[in-house]
C-alpha cells in the first residue's frame, strides 16, 4: 500500500519485474493466463519463477476460465482470481466461478458498454470488483483510459464491496483519476511498461513517487 492505496502491478511476467513492483509497494501481482493477451504465461512459466517470487499475494487472472482451469490454479499457489467475461455471460456461469473460488477470493471483471452498469445480481457472488476501459473485442490491455465517472457512482452506490480501478493507468494520470473517482484500489500494467509484458522500473519508481506525494 502506497500513501492508503492499494496497487496491483499485473501482467508480470518475469521475477525481476515482480521483485521491483513488490519494492516499490505492490499489495498484489497479477499473472495473465489469456493465450491473446501479449502478456499471458503459462502455469508452467508461473511454477517455474515461483520460488524466486516476493512474499505478496498473487492474482491469477482469467478471461471465461472453466471451472477445472479454475480450481486447477488455486492449487497452483494463487490467492485471488480476477475473471474477465462477456456481459451476456449466463449468471449460473458465474455463480460456478464465485463457487469454485468463494466469493471472497473472487474478483469480477464484467466487460460493461457504456451504456451499461453491473447487473445487482452480481454483488452476491465476489466481494471485489474491477471495473477496465471497455473494448468490444478485447478484455482489458488496451492501455486506454476507462469511465472514471461510471467508477465513482459503482463504489459510492455499493460502498462494502472492494472497486478496483484500471484502464491505462500510469505515473502521469494515477493521481487524477484517483482524486475523480475516489479510488482507493488501482491496477496498472500497460501504463509502466516499456514493451508489452516488461515492466519498466523507472515508471513503477515514478508511480510510487506520485502516490506517496498524494495528500492526506
Amino acid at each position: 500500500m502506497i500513501n492508503g492505496i492499494q496497487l496491483k502491478v499485473c501482467g508480470i511476467t518475469s521475477a525481476a519485474d515482480a521483485q521491483v513492483a513488490a519494492a516499490i509497494g505492490a499489495d498484489y501481482l497479477g499473472f495473465i493466463f489469456y493465450p491473446n493477451s501479449p502478456r499471458c504465461i503459462s502455469a508452467a512459466n508461473f511454477d517455474a519463477m515461483k520460488s524466486q517470487l516476493p512474499a505478496v499475494k498473487k492474482v491469477a487472472v482469467l478471461v471465461e476460465p472453466s471451472a477445472v482451469d479454475l480450481a486447477a490454479l488455486g492449487v497452483a499457489g494463487f490467492d485471488f482470481f480476477q475473471i474477465h467475461f462477456k456481459l451476456s455471460t449466463p449468471l449460473a456461469q458465474v455463480r460456478e466461478w464465485s463457487e469454485v473460488a468463494t466469493p471472497a477470493r473472487l474478483w469480477l471483471v464484467p466487460q460493461l458498454p457504456p451504456e451499461a452498469d453491473l447487473p445487482a445480481e452480481m454483488l452476491p457472488l465476489a466481494e471485489t470488483f474491477l471495473l477496465d476501459t471497455f473494448h468490444a473485442g478485447k478484455f482489458g490491455g488496451t492501455g486506454e483510459t476507462g469511465d472514471w465517472t461510471k467508477f465513482q457512482r459503482h463504489q459510492s452506490a455499493h460502498p462494502q464491496k472492494s472497486w478496483i480501478l484500471s484502464g491505462g493507468l500510469n505515473p502521469e494520470n494515477a493521481v487524477a483519476a484517483i482524486r475523480a473517482t475516489g479510488a482507493k484500489f488501482i491496477d496498472v500494467n500497460s501504463g509502466v511498461e516499456s514493451a508489452p509484458g516488461v515492466k519498466d522500473h523507472g515508471k513503477l519508481q515514478a508511480l510510487a513517487g506520485v502516490l506517496g506525494n498524494l495528500p492526506g
